[in-house]
């Protein structure tokens, strides 16, 4: 968020926000919880406000935790194939200086 207080609505509820990432940031941020809620209040029927954003944040959180795990796994075949590279270019030089 930016300096600057930035105007939000979430499940019928304006939040004024303030922080470190750019206003575009935090807006799509935001549209995206509202969704979430959203959906999940049209899925389940529920109209407990605090029950639905509790199974938002942690519907939004198992996304965030699979995000990462693929994540790194790639990071992992990257560094996999940084040993390649660096073995390969090592044998290169061997038969280079010979």
């Amino acid at each position: 968020m930016s300096s600057e207080s930035i105007r939000v609505t979430i499940f019928d509820k304006v939040y004024t926000l303030k922080g470190d990432a750019d206003t575009e940031t935090t807006k799509m941020v935001a549209k995206y919880v509202n969704s979430k809620i959203g959906e999940l209040q049209e899925l389940t029927g529920l109209r407990d406000d605090t029950k639905v954003a509790v199974l938002s944040a942690l519907n939004i959180a198992g996304e965030l935790f699979e995000t990462k795990a693929k994540y790194e796994a790639e990071l992992k075949k990257v560094f996999e194939c940084q040993d390649k590279i660096k073995a390969l270019n090592e044998k290169i030089e061997r038969i280079a200086d010979k």
